[in-house]
Order: structure tokens, then C-alpha cells, then sequence
């Protein structure tokens, strides 16, 4: 029987968050047994031996969550906004334009500004963490009003943001963790970050419950009998939060677990990436769902490996935020079933 992709949404933080997109009629589907061979959602199949039972309970909770993800909407937009400043120069520091995770939202952002008449840069670390503050100390020889960062956390930067605020540059940050973060302790160095509400906390909880909606998701799929493998970048803070909180919701389902962590840093994005996955497929061939934290990752190295291991039938996919070409990869069955979706160029153009 050939299914359809699943579609459901979380309201997280005030963000309407899609966490997995139905295919176009004609797509290509996973083939999966006749409907009188499998368990009714929220039902429990028997346990093998040597396995943990699935608990029922908890997969319908897993499954509750799912539905309930339809319903709500966020804030009414604002009608009004302070008139903005003229004549301001403004640098924005992605860490890699190479990924659509940072290239679509900073030039978002980039976009906005010159709407307002604004000189916009945008410096490309290219995926080097070390290149992170050599782009504010760039930003501040070029006599920059303000910097923009893009998942760029506080303990990386922390002199170059001491130097920017003595220089009074101004600094604003998205998908990004102060220096006052619990984790951290310190004394918080950014001017403002981009507000997503108050309902949830602070901006690690809100990566941390996006992360769980991931797994609500990969826990149903499953039926609740997941074997996870999970890509682990703890680099960036915001994705360390994200696989955090996958992994704390997988945790609850006692008959799920992740088989295989697998390590990677920006600078793997690409071929060493994939050979990383190629090799974790490799050896865990019992493997039926893979976590991956955001969509660059999936595109530049994650899919590829998929295809190529012939077992894209046989996993259930969760990546990052829905950007274009995962959505394209999702309709046409290439490596990845879902993506928790995130409004990207919203988040970059709140930053001016």
C-alpha cells in the first residue's frame, strides 16, 4: 500500500511550526505493509522478545500531540511600527551562505534593510568558526552602526562583541544564545534579539520544544519502536538545544532509542558529512528513523548518503526548517519524509 506524507503543526513560541508536508498526488511514496497488518494509530503492538513493550499510553500522547499541532494560530500582525532610522550601516555575519539555513535568512534580512534605504553587507564565514569574530572586527573597522548574527552564539564571540559595544556598534542576534544563558552564566553582550513570545520561556526552551516536536513525529512513525540515528552538531548552541530536546521527548517512549550519535561540525558539511552518514548506515542496518538538526545538513551531505545506502524506503526522515529544496526533496521521496518548518526570513527581517 502506498501511504501519503503526514502533515501536521505545533504552534511553538507563537510560530506556527509545520512539521511535515504532504506530497503531490503522483509522488513518489514509501511502500508500506496492507492497513489490516498494521497497528491503529495510538495502539501498541506486541513486544518481541529481548524488546522493550510499547507503551500505549505514551504513543498516544505522541499521537495527541500530532493532532492537536492542526489547531491555533499565532499573533494578529501589528498595524503600526516606529519609523525606522535612515542612513545606517548595517553588517550581518552568517556562518556559512553555502547552506540555505543561513543564505535564505540573511538575505531576508539583507533585503529588508535596503528597503529602508539601509547599506547592507553580509560577511560569509564559510563555515569556519574562527572567521566569526574576524567578521565583527571587520564590521567595526568599516565603521558599522549595527551587526546582525545569524546562529552565532555569545561564548564564540565574546571579546569581538566586548570590542564592538566599546566601539558602540550595536548587536542584534536570531537563532542565537546570549551570554546569559543558564549553560553559560555570564553577562549578557547582545543589544536585542528577536523576540518570539514569552509563552514558552526563553529561546532555549523554544529550540528545545521544536526539537520535541520532531520526535512526537519520528515516535508515531514508528509506532513507537524507533531506532534513531541522530546527527549531534553541539558547535552552535541552537542546535545543541534542538537535539536536546529530540532527544529528551524520544527518551519517554521507553521502547524507542538512538543507536547511533553521530558527530559533525560546520567545517563536515559536504563530503565529509556524508561520508559520516554513509558509514552510520552502514553499520546499523537495524536503523529505522534518522534525526537530523537542521536542512543544511540534509542537503549537504545527509540525503546524498541516504540514496546511496538504498534504505530511503526504509527510514523515516526529520530534518530541519522546510526551507525550498527540502520541501522539493520531500515530494520527491529523496532522502527526506518531514521538516519541522520554521518562518526563516520572518525571524531575519524582526533583526533590523
Amino acid at each position: 500500500m502506498l501511504n501519503h506524507r503526514d502533515s501536521f503543526q505545533r504552534t511553538v513560541m507563537g510560530v506556527a511550526v509545520v512539521a511535515a508536508l504532504i506530497a503531490p498526488a503522483g509522488g513518489c511514496k514509501k511502500t508500506e505493509p496492507a492497513a489490516t497488518d498494521k497497528a491503529q494509530p495510538g495502539s501498541a503492538e506486541p513486544a518481541k522478545p529481548g524488546s522493550a513493550a510499547v507503551d500505549a499510553q505514551m504513543l498516544a500522547a505522541a499521537q495527541t500531540a500530532l493532532d492537536a499541532a492542526y489547531k491555533g494560530t499565532d499573533r494578529t500582525p501589528p498595524q503600526t511600527a516606529p519609523k525606522p532610522a535612515k542612513g545606517k550601516k548595517i553588517w550581518i555575519i552568517s556562518p556559512g551562505q553555502i547552506g540555505e539555513s543561513a543564505s535564505i535568512p540573511t538575505n531576508a534580512a539583507k533585503e529588508a534593510g535596503e528597503l529602508l534605504g539601509w547599506d547592507m553587507t553580509i560577511y560569509d564565514s564559510k563555515l569556519d568558526v574562527a572567521n566569526f569574530s574576524l567578521g565583527i572586527r571587520q564590521a567595526i573597522a568599516a565603521k558599522a552602526d549595527g551587526v546582525i548574527l545569524h546562529s552565532i552564539d555569545c561564548p564564540l564571540v565574546k571579546q569581538a562583541l566586548t570590542e564592538a559595544r566599546e566601539a558602540k556598534v550595536k548587536i542584534v542576534a536570531y537563532y542565537s544564545l546570549d551570554c546569559d544563558d543558564p549553560s553559560i552564566k555570564g553577562q549578557p553582550l547582545y543589544d536585542g534579539s528577536v523576540n518570539f513570545g514569552s509563552q514558552f520561556g526563553t529561546y532555549a526552551d523554544l529550540t528545545k520544544a521544536w526539537g520535541a516536536a520532531k520526535a512526537d513525529w519520528v515516535i508515531s512513525k514508528t509506532k513507537g519502536k524507533a531506532k534513531v540515528i541522530s546527527f549531534k552538531e553541539d558547535e552552535l548552541m541552537v542546535v545543541k538545544y534542538i537535539r536536546e530536546g529530540f532527544e529528551q521527548e524520544l527518551a519517554k517512549c521507553k521502547s524507542c532509542e538512538v543507536v547511533k550519535t553521530v558527530d559533525f561540525t560546520l567545517a563536515d558539511l559536504g563530503p565529509k558529512l556524508q561520508q559520516k552518514a554513509q558509514s552510520a548506515l552502514l553499520q546499523h542496518p537495524e536503523a529505522n528513523a534518522i534525526h537530523v538538526p537542521y536542512d543544511s545538513a540534509m542537503l549537504l551531505g545527509v540525503s546524498a548518503a541516504l540514496l546511496e545506502s538504498g534504505r530511503n524506503d526504509q527510514l523515516d526522515v526529520v530534518a530541519g526548517e522546510g526551507f525550498p529544496t527540502n520541501i522539493q526533496l520531500i515530494r520527491d521521496n529523496k532522502g527526506q519524509d518531514a521538516a519541522n518548518a520554521f518562518p526563516a526570513k520572518w525571524t531575519a527581517t524582526r533583526s533590523r
